[in-house]
């Protein structure tokens, strides 16, 4: 998977904070795989999402109703 620069760097900020925040509950750290897995899995209990450019509604097909 190619990834920006500045995706690689809010990927790596967001794991550092949760690891640190797993330290303290003698927790394993998590991988940015995991990260990514958790946030997609996040996405998928939102009404909407708004992703490249176009919103989603979840559970419907995405496409307007004429």
């Amino acid at each position: 998977m190619e990834l920006t620069t500045e995706t690689r760097s809010i990927l790596k900020q967001y794991r550092a904070l949760i690891n640190e925040r797993r330290r303290q509950y003698d927790l394993p750290p998590i991988t940015t795989a995991k990260l990514i897995d958790s946030m997609c899995e996040y996405m998928t209990c939102q009404y909407s999402v708004y992703l490249a450019g176009q919103f989603i509604l979840q559970g419907g097909s995405g496409v307007p109703a004429e």
